[in-house]
């Protein structure tokens, strides 16, 4: 039996309850995207993304690799303000060194209160590196999207705990059509199952609760079981131990997007190799089985 038509009305507001942390997180973004739009048009980010380069597909090359792939979050500080980076925050040559080491794409955070990050950070990185490179911001409007293409981004990561059913469609409808690509997190069955409705490619599974900041290392388990094959299938955060790696990689995950855990060794390269040393490969000798 067919599907039945979704009809989105584009007039109508999403209402979503947002509180604690996020509700902070809206209000401080939302005033920092419309300063941006009034200094620079969308017309102008447009003209911007026309010249830019084919965006680099996350999607296939995640669907080809053997083993769960290592996507890289760069970052100078954790959300919760613990500094990652000392000294000079380079953030093209931290993603140079992760290339080298294996990674299959990296995220960059591109918020300067919660990050330490910048948007040009995005335009560095994208030079540097012929991987995909992911914007990762709290991103719930058209702009953003926008002018994530015009630096130089491949694809970014969509909160579904920010955007209401219209505005998840919208925003994943435009990042798809613009050739990027687009990775809706959620967190719990019910943003699971909204996601769904939208016909994602790929869908990230945080392990981190953002209304409380907790952290559950299972909820990869149960909500992979939940997910078609056909889609994308990422293990996201508060993986900070070799066991906590071992346990989604054992639910079949695509990839895992690990961030703190690794920025905050003092040999990076070491850092990946231990807290990927349970499972059967090695991201930083492209996912040759471990000796």
């Amino acid at each position: 039996m067919d599907q039945p038509q979704v009809i989105y009305d584009p007039d109508v507001v999403d209402q979503l309850e947002i509180s604690g942390f996020l509700s902070e997180v809206v209000a401080h973004v939302r005033q920092q995207v419309a300063q941006r739009q009034a200094d620079v048009p969308i017309a102008g980010l447009r003209a911007l993304n026309s010249i830019q380069r084919r965006p680099r597909d996350l999607i296939s090359t995640l669907r080809h690799e053997c083993g769960p792939s290592l996507i890289v979050e760069i970052k100078r500080q954790s959300h919760t303000g613990k500094t990652l980076v000392e000294g000079r925050y380079e953030p093209d040559e931290i993603a140079r060194f992760f290339a080298g080491a294996g990674a299959t794409a990296v995220a960059v955070a591109t918020n300067q209160r919660y990050y330490g990050g910048e948007l040009h950070h995005l335009t560095y990185v994208s030079r540097a590196v012929d991987i995909p490179v992911l914007r990762q911001d709290f991103v719930f409007d058209r702009y953003q999207i926008y002018e994530a293409r015009a630096a130089g981004a491949d694809g970014l990561i969509l909160i579904a705990a920010l955007l209401g059913q219209y505005r998840l469609w919208d925003l994943v409808s435009l990042t798809q059509r613009l050739r990027m690509s687009a990775i809706v997190q959620v967190e719990n069955e019910e943003e699971l199952e909204r996601a769904l409705q939208v016909d994602p490619r790929a869908i990230g599974i945080s392990n981190v609760d953002w209304r409380t900041l907790e952290v559950d290392i299972t909820k990869t388990t149960r909500l992979r079981k939940l997910i078609p094959d056909h889609i994308v299938v990422i293990s996201m955060g508060g993986m900070r131990t070799p066991e906590n790696v071992a346990t989604v990689a054992e639910a079949e995950v695509d990839a895992i997007l690990s961030g703190e855990a690794i920025l905050s060794g003092e040999d990076l390269e070491l850092a990946i190799q231990q807290l990927f040393s349970l499972i059967d490969t090695d991201p930083t000798d492209p996912w040759q089985p471990v000796d």
